[in-house]
């Protein structure tokens, strides 16, 4: 509803001066230059009116409560973050519209949600929105209502049937109760007439122009939105902050756990290599002694043959002595029996010597 694009305050924002008795300012203020006598120039406040409200200038000051801004920044988010990555949609808060009808008021929308955008420049700084040369009109048009600004639901249903606009949502967050609650009315353009959107079970509303459920939850004290394909909640400025901080936390914790795992993994496989390697080293030590004691068999078994092959030799040796022996006594013996026979059969020629000459025998004797 409010001209905020230059100028916006709080209620609840404290004056630099002491308020008057009576508010000279009920809806807000415009900015206005008188020339003075001297020819300097100055600026000084006028009043709005109701009818200001309906039509707005840029540069308007008009009050709003805090309830009343958080919901109007709340639902621009919304739509702004869902229609993001189309530029063929355009989201536009606080703008004027110029319908280009003759007589018709032209208010400027908390939020306007305008399909089919010729001018698709997301830089594109409007002033206001002129129907008639963007060539389209918007689809959706939301008004947050405020106490002591009329017309949302009056004039303005006139105003924006009259204009075309497909579909007017009134959000009334009755700011001025002790326990503030949402409470939502949707119109529809059926045959170029406006009529109440029925809820659905659930209390809540379908823009059909924009495929979102609008609803109410915990007792009227939330509004929120719904995406009516996905089913998916609509989140706003806050709300994505948290859930990207909810996200964020939760792949810190995420990453914190693959981290641990990852070192569980890496312990585990260097235990797995310190118990492999020790398991090498004890087959090295194994191996090490095996070989050891296969050597010193070797060489036992070296030795034994060696003294096997020694005792062998000697052995040999000592029949070869002895074989040497029984040669000597043989060759001893057959002397012995040489010379006997020898001595024998010089005995016998004897004889028979002397026999054959006795007389010889004789002298001999």
């Amino acid at each position: 509803m409010p001209v905020s694009t230059v100028y916006a305050r709080s209620a609840q924002q404290k004056p630099i001066s002491p308020p008057p008795s009576i508010d000279k300012f009920p809806y807000g203020w415009r900015l206005k230059t008188k020339t003075l006598p001297s020819g300097d120039k100055i600026d000084y406040e006028v009043p709005l009116t109701i009818d200001d409200l309906l039509e707005p200038q840029l540069g308007d000051c008009m009050i709003q409560r805090d309830r009343h801004l958080r919901s109007n920044t709340n639902l621009f988010t919304v739509f702004d973050n869902r229609y993001a990555n189309d530029p063929s949609v355009g989201v536009f808060s606080d703008l004027k519209m110029v319908w280009g009808i003759p007589g018709l008021k032209e208010p400027a929308p908390d939020v306007a949600v305008v399909p089919n955008l010729q001018n698709q420049d997301e830089e594109a700084d409007r002033p206001t929105f002129k129907v008639l040369q963007e060539g389209t009109r918007p689809g959706l048009v939301i008004e947050i209502m405020s106490p002591g600004y009329p017309g949302d639901d009056t004039e303005k249903v006139d105003i924006y049937e009259q204009a075309g606009v497909q579909e007017y949502f009134i959000i009334n967050p009755h700011s001025e109760k002790v326990i503030p609650y949402y409470e939502i009315r949707g119109y529809q353009l059926v045959g170029g007439k406006y009529k109440l959107i029925t809820p659905d079970k659930q209390g809540r509303l379908l823009s059909q122009t924009t495929g979102v459920w609008f609803g109410v939850y915990q007792k009227g004290r939330r509004l929120k939105l719904r995406d009516a394909h996905t089913g998916k909640w609509l989140l706003n400025a806050r709300e994505t902050e948290a859930a990207l901080l909810t996200e964020t936390k939760a792949r810190q914790k995420a990453e914190e756990r693959a981290l641990a795992e990852a070192a569980a993994r890496i312990a585990e496989a260097a235990a797995r290599i310190a118990e492999a390697a020790a398991r090498l080293e004890a087959e090295k030590r194994a191996q090490a002694e095996a070989k050891a004691r296969l050597e010193a068999e070797e060489r036992a078994q070296a030795e034994a043959k060696a003294r096997l092959e020694a005792e062998e030799r000697a052995q040999a040796e000592a029949e070869a002595r002895l074989e040497a022996e029984k040669r000597a006594q043989a060759e001893a013996a057959a002397r012995l029996e040489t010379e006997a026979q020898i001595q024998a059969l010089k005995k016998r020629l004897e004889e028979q010597e002397n026999q054959s000459n006795p007389e010889e025998m004789l002298m001999r004797s």
